[in-house]
């Protein structure tokens, strides 16, 4: 109550009590510095004097955020918050034209973004870092403050993800700051994950997508420790486990997927693995499970809703694919050609008290099936359907029959253009390491496995699938490879 009073009902409320609880823990440590959560909150709330300062924000004002894992960037956050504005965080990687876009749609009044990002008109701009010009990091070294009246407690801000993914296309969800609407979810993660054992958590996901807010959040209530990297490399962040000794890790399955095939042992310091923000596939949750114990959560959560199901080891160990059961108070349904589904493919719908929409069915774009247990399972995404020569096909169907393959690690699936058929499936695939598999003897395999519509035009073996920012395949670098 006394942190509402003082800050106002934002995200600076959690921070508030995490310093009081734990003001000299370490808060954050990036690739270059750490800081306390006292020392994180009173510089937090001197940015924020100064932004009311030097760039007038204001209450309800549209800031963007474009920007790296990095400790800046968790003060920004911070100060944003307590003034009340409306924080808009972008996918660092988006294009000119697509930060264009977006800027003509929302009329941002500041942007607040990494050196590297050169694109944001300058009566916009707020760097994150700058040798001459004013910037986020000179604000934050700046000791005098120049107010000449206090600010007001704010409540009430929004956060808004505003990510474009492999196809380009933005997904827009607003997110209410409201202490309360992080209840719930945050309940269930410390009765099913026992998250309140563990004082150290790497946040691989972006802040700036839904998943890593999320892990940024968790952190700061448990006062845990958060480690941030700029981007992911499997052999940076096997190091930093075993340096640091982590306990706790929140990933999509490619990350998983390639950490195991660095160094499973530099993860033995790690008592919970989650996954989420992408399908994981069996052969990945049955060999982490064998390698590393049962210690693999698969969450699923939308942007508008954030967590919704949760699936434990003892429920990955039964049903490798599944994503669990909807957590208490979420509703979920399947429905296809407006009708809900008991049985077979369909959208997935969910409503929750702590969604922005609470009162209306909130369509995921997922495609899921449910099983007579009640656990769900993702089946791909709606708008990934192509037609090839008049049937209907998932690029996802064919990814998990490769994935069952003994020498394929991993395998992405991707639709051309055809002048015979309309549309085809081209896969590539990253085969075991000294290991050669014959593109013959592939169609071979596949042949027996599924339908003559859904072979593919062609199979690539590479060496690595490019991925983004987010850790999921870059579909983007995956066509300019046939080109």
């Amino acid at each position: 109550m006394k942190s509402i009073h003082t800050v106002g009902m934002n995200l600076m409320a959690l921070l508030y009590v995490a310093q009081k609880l734990y003001p000299d823990r370490i808060a954050f440590q990036d690739d270059t510095d750490y800081i306390s959560y006292c020392d994180l909150y009173l510089q937090s709330q001197h940015l924020a004097d100064q932004l009311y300062h030097y760039y007038d924000i204001q209450q309800h004002q549209k800031i963007a955020i474009i920007a790296y894992n990095h400790l800046p960037f968790v003060h920004s956050l911070f100060a944003l918050s307590v003034l009340g504005a409306d924080i808009y965080l972008l996918n660092a990687e988006i294009s000119i034209a697509q930060f264009q876009c977006l800027n003509e749609q929302h009329q941002f009044k500041w942007v607040i973004h990494d050196t590297e990002i050169d694109y944001v008109p300058s009566e916009k701009s707020i760097r994150i870092d700058h040798y001459s010009l004013m910037s986020i990091s000179s604000l934050l070294a700046e000791k005098h403050c120049p107010l000449n009246q206090k600010r007001k407690a704010r409540h009430f801000s929004k956060i808004i993800v505003l990510t474009s993914g492999s196809t380009g296309h933005f997904k827009s969800a607003e997110r209410s700051s409201k202490v309360g609407n992080f209840l719930i979810p945050f309940y269930q993660l410390l009765t099913q994950l026992h998250l309140y054992r563990y004082q150290t958590i790497y946040i691989a996901t972006p802040i700036y997508h839904g998943f890593g807010m999320a892990t940024l959040c968790m952190a700061v209530i448990l006062g845990a420790t958060g480690y941030l990297k700029k981007k992911f490399t499997a052999h940076e962040v096997c190091d930093l486990l075993e340096k640091h000794q982590i306990e706790v890790v929140t990933l999509v399955p490619l990350m998983l997927s390639r950490m195991l095939r660095y160094n499973e042992y530099k993860l033995r310091s790690l008592q919970c693995i989650i996954t989420g923000g992408a399908t994981i596939a069996e052969p990945l949750v049955t060999e982490t499970l064998r390698k590393l114990g049962n210690i693999l959560f698969n969450l699923y959560g939308t942007s508008e809703a954030g967590i919704c199901m949760i699936a434990t080891p003892s429920d990955l160990i039964q049903f490798p694919k599944t994503i669990g059961k909807p957590i208490p108070r979420l509703q979920a349904k399947i429905v296809k050609d407006e009708q809900i589904m008991t049985q077979g493919i369909g959208e997935l719908y969910i409503k929750c008290a702590w969604s922005i929409q609470s009162q209306h069915w909130i369509k995921t774009g997922d495609l899921a099936s449910q099983d007579k247990n009640g656990y769900y399972y993702l089946q791909g995404r709606v708008d990934d359907m192509i037609v090839s020569g008049g049937e209907n096909l998932y690029p996802f169907s064919l990814e998990q029959i490769l994935l069952e393959h003994p020498l394929i690690l991993e395998a992405v699936v991707i639709w051309v253009s055809d002048n015979e058929f309309g549309q085809r499936l081209v896969a590539f695939i990253v085969v075991e390491t000294d290991q050669i598999l014959p593109e013959e003897e592939l169609y071979c395999w596949l042949k027996n496995k599924i339908a003559r519509y859904q072979t593919p035009k062609k199979i690539i073996i590479t060496n690595e699938i490019p991925i983004t920012i987010i850790g999921k395949p870059d579909k983007k670098k995956l066509l300019q490879l046939l080109s």
